[in-house]
């Protein structure tokens, strides 16, 4: 996915196409860029699955048309200003299962710190697995795509939704998969609002209760120190 990343879309198209993988289906989706970047698009084109331009309505629209109209068993997004650092050949010896979503590290550029080691159901309501670490089965988008209500966080909607769907299970892969531009990424330094509003009924719709419960005494937790702070700093 790309819009106006002409600076860094060769360095991401590289990154993928000089590992020499045949069995790859790369599709590009660019937002209608006015930069540049179609001419780096045009350069690699004949390597290219397929590719369009035209205006979105945001990053999961794209992610949404790249699933349509991908061919490949497997699933991942990257973005025009990361880089693949997984050497494709062996991540695709570990896709075994095709319910099964496999998932490694990204290194993010700007922190300078892996993210995020395993996961599990209960941390998946705190935090998000890198899109761009994670290798999902075509089948999941044969059940869903990514709820383009939430502009910056519908990944790690349906990540949640995912952990609750028996049909599905995560797998993680002690691989670092991508570098991760953490410096500009709105996701990286930007709330999504109505994903927060809504994330205690979904965890509640999609988790075991149980889970819910933890979460709501975590997230209770988590105002009461908040006030604390607070009502000290202004003391």
């Amino acid at each position: 996915m790309v819009l106006n990343g002409a600076a860094t879309l060769e360095r991401a198209l590289k990154s993928v196409l000089d590992q020499g993988f045949d069995d790859l289906d790369y599709v590009v989706i660019d937002g209608g860029s006015t930069d540049g970047s179609l001419e780096v698009i045009r350069k690699y084109e004949a390597r290219l699955g397929y590719w369009c331009s035209e205006p979105d309505h945001g990053l999961y629209d794209a992610m949404n048309k790249a699933v349509r109209v991908a061919k490949g068993r497997w699933v991942m997004f990257l973005g025009a200003d990361d880089v693949l650092a997984a050497d494709l050949r062996e991540v695709a010896a570990l896709l075994k299962d095709e319910r099964t979503v496999y998932y490694g590290n990204v290194y993010m550029t700007r922190r300078q710190a892996l993210y995020d080691g395993p996961f599990s159901a209960y941390k998946i309501m705190f935090k998000n697995i890198c899109q761009q670490a994670i290798f999902y089965p075509r089948r999941v988008f044969e059940n869903y795509s990514f709820d383009q209500r939430y502009k910056l966080w519908a990944d790690h909607a349906l990540n949640i939704t995912l952990y609750g769907d028996k049909r599905f299970r995560f797998s993680y892969i002690d691989k670092k998969v991508c570098l991760y531009n953490d410096h500009t990424g709105a996701s990286s330094h930007t709330e999504d609002a109505v994903f927060q509003t809504d994330r205690p009924a979904l965890i509640k719709s999609r988790l075991p209760p149980t889970l819910f419960a933890l979460f709501l005494l975590r997230s209770a937790a988590s105002r009461a120190k908040r006030w604390s702070s607070d009502l000290l700093t202004s003391r």
